[in-house]
């Protein structure tokens, strides 16, 4: 919580001033944290599963697909 400098008769300006610094310095650093977990969180995540695709051994990256016609749709004359 923060302090009420301002409710005190007996502060300065430079007291109030450094209280601002301080406030708006917090709360900037605050955006940044916030900031950069919303960019970095999503990299990390596909860089995290990049590392993971690394481990997997050489045959499961060049096996044949289980299921080669998925991928092809039907159309709608069943041709």
């Amino acid at each position: 919580m923060t302090k009420h400098v301002f409710d005190k008769d007996d502060t300065t300006v430079e007291e109030r001033r450094k209280f601002l610094l301080f406030d708006v310095a917090g709360q900037m650093a605050r955006g940044v944290l916030a900031a950069s977990t919303v960019f970095f969180g999503p990299l990390a995540f596909v860089y995290a599963v990049y590392l993971l695709g690394t481990l997997l051994p050489d045959d499961s990256k060049e096996a044949q697909d289980p299921t080669p016609d998925s991928f092809i749709s039907v159309s709608e004359d069943g041709s």
